[in-house]
């Protein structure tokens, strides 16, 4: 990951605090944790988390799922994993993925690939539940000529829920749109809509749709979450990024 990605994430977050919690970025070694707070998080209440990471709450399924992570965490040019520390006990809390695009660059729809399904159907259905989750997202990209923060996944450790670490990770990205004046942008799940709420997203209820051989399978649904743009003040941009 570049020393910029480093930047944005360390020097932004450093007033982001909470007793005891704290927001720093995250490193490759944090993200097998990362992907257990995922697993933990989410259980089997989303199938588009069924179907991208195949029984992610087995041992097995958290070995390939730490593994797309870390691929991600490697090659998302406009990806920003952060996470939240409880500061008394070192224990990695919580952790989300901002997405900070830039002006004048739409880049395409990223599309899954690697050895992580059991068979070429199982395989089709995640790649498209993955390409219609992020439709909507791809479509706003394009209207705003990429001048968008997208939170991406978020995520806390159930015991610690109701403490305040979401509340940090979500402002962490909206931290950053306000100093670029852009639009954020979150797929919110039922369980998380009211804390987008209370940060200024608003956004209709979403069904993903799914080729007709898959019409028989759980429905993914969330909010398509929108949060306005703000002026640009004079001292609008992010540490270690120009707007």
């Amino acid at each position: 990951m570049s020393s910029r990605y480093h930047l944005i994430s360390y020097q932004s977050t450093q007033r982001l605090e909470m007793p005891n919690f704290q927001v720093q970025p995250c490193t490759e070694e944090d993200i097998p944790r990362v992907f257990e707070i995922l697993s933990d998080t989410f259980a089997h209440d989303h199938e588009y988390v069924d179907a991208v990471f195949h029984k992610h709450d087995t041992p097995e399924g958290r070995k390939n799922g730490a593994e797309q992570l870390l691929n991600t965490y490697r090659q998302d040019p406009y990806g920003h994993f952060i996470k939240v520390v409880d500061t008394d006990t070192g224990k990695t809390v919580g952790a989300a993925k901002w997405n900070i695009y830039k002006a004048g660059e739409v880049p395409p729809q990223p599309v899954l690939s690697g050895p992580y399904w059991p068979n070429d159907e199982e395989e089709e259905f995640a790649k498209a539940i993955c390409q219609a989750f992020f439709a909507p997202r791809q479509k706003i990209l394009k209207e705003n000529d990429g001048r968008l923060v997208a939170l991406e996944m978020l995520m806390v450790d159930p015991a610690y829920h109701g403490q305040g670490a979401g509340r940090l990770l979500v402002r962490w990205g909206t931290a950053h749109a306000d100093r670029l004046g852009v639009e954020a942008f979150v797929e919110a799940s039922e369980r998380g809509r009211r804390l987008y709420q209370s940060e200024g997203f608003e956004g209709p209820y979403y069904e993903v749709p799914v080729p007709e051989k898959f019409a028989d399978r759980r429905k993914q649904v969330y909010y398509m979450m929108r949060r306005p743009a703000k002026a640009v003040g004079p001292e609008s941009a992010p540490v270690g990024e120009s707007a």
